[in-house]
């Protein structure tokens, strides 16, 4: 799992622009709707809030949107009905209905997902801001390209998927969030996570700077010459993390990397990486860049995300003494 720095002028870019692109949108929405306590709510401050605001922010900021337009809102209430597929008994069901089933029908048309990612010539949508993003590889599992391909002529031709963090039909206001627009692949997102409901203090959120993921990949010998993946965690927030993706059973399908590079270090002991920069002498290259041609892959942690499996390697080949 890598963490995308909120720092990187790129991001900074994406988020005002996402900001500033779909803010007149929404307040164009607000002012078709015939909800009153929502159009009182829904002010441009608080809109810009919700596009741009912080994981932790755009979630209170959820609350407060609940408090003041549900009447008698009660948390167990609202909890019940975004859980309202297992309950069993019809009159509940209705009474939790009468109470957000109108709001969230409505929110869902301001905040309109769907049409934010139907391709869109000339204006901005979810190609755009994957573009802008440029995060080419996905953050939950670092195994698979998330690169988005725009033409000259702006033919939008593929993108990442965005996994909503707050699962959006369970948090319809922040369907159009920036920090809640995760790029990911199709297995990090539909296959595996789905409309699971994560927390910011128990789960790891890539554009939460607090989450502090303490997580080293290894391995175990199956049998002789047949080596099974594991991924050692240090406290429950990463087991968490790691578990609700299903990291470790997903990457036993990457077993044959680990191999290699034990191979690697049965045959050139620990002296792989100066070996090969002693074959290229002459060329003009940096430790990183030798490492890169080695294991197609980047040597420093910021670059995680630019290259599959480049975490997965680093912690092998430290492991095995080679770097």
């Amino acid at each position: 799992m890598i963490l995308i720095d909120i720092t990187k002028t790129n991001i900074i870019e994406a988020r005002e622009h996402h900001i500033k692109c779909l803010t007149p949108k929404i307040l164009k929405s607000v002012s078709d709707s015939n909800n009153l306590e929502i159009k009182s709510f829904l002010t441009e401050e608080k809109i810009k809030c919700i596009l741009g605001g912080s994981p932790k922010k755009i979630y209170q900021l959820n609350l407060l949107f609940l408090r003041k337009t549900i009447d008698n809102f009660r948390f167990k209430d609202w909890e019940a009905y975004n859980d309202i597929n297992k309950i069993n008994q019809p009159e509940e069901k209705r009474r939790l209905r009468n109470i957000f089933s109108d709001v969230y029908t409505e929110i869902r048309k301001i905040f309109n997902y769907k049409n934010f990612t139907t391709k869109k010539k000339k204006e901005y949508d979810a190609y755009d801001l994957a573009k802008n993003l440029d995060i080419p590889t996905c953050p939950y599992c670092n195994r698979t390209y998330t690169k988005t391909v725009i033409t000259k002529n702006r033919e939008k031709i593929i993108r990442p998927e965005f996994d909503h963090w707050f699962p959006k039909n369970q948090y319809p206001l922040l369907a159009l969030s920036f920090y809640n627009l995760i790029p990911s692949c199709h297995i990090c997102n539909s296959n595996v996570k789905g409309e699971t409901e994560f927390k910011l203090d128990s789960h790891f959120h890539p554009y939460n700077s607090v989450s502090n993921l303490k997580a080293r990949f290894s391995y175990n010998y199956k049998s002789y010459d047949d080596y099974k993946i594991k991924i050692n965690t240090e406290d429950k927030f990463s087991r968490n993390s790691v578990e609700a993706f299903q990291l470790e059973n997903i990457y036993q399908a990457h077993e044959d990397e680990v191999k290699d590079l034990i191979k690697i270090r049965q045959a050139y002991s620990d002296k792989y990486i100066e070996i090969l920069n002693d074959s290229l002498k002459g060329v003009n290259l940096s430790k990183e860049e030798v490492y890169r041609l080695a294991f197609g892959v980047h040597y420093e942690d910021d670059k995680f995300d630019r290259r599959p499996l480049s975490k997965l390697k680093k912690d092998i080949l430290t492991e095995l003494g080679i770097i």
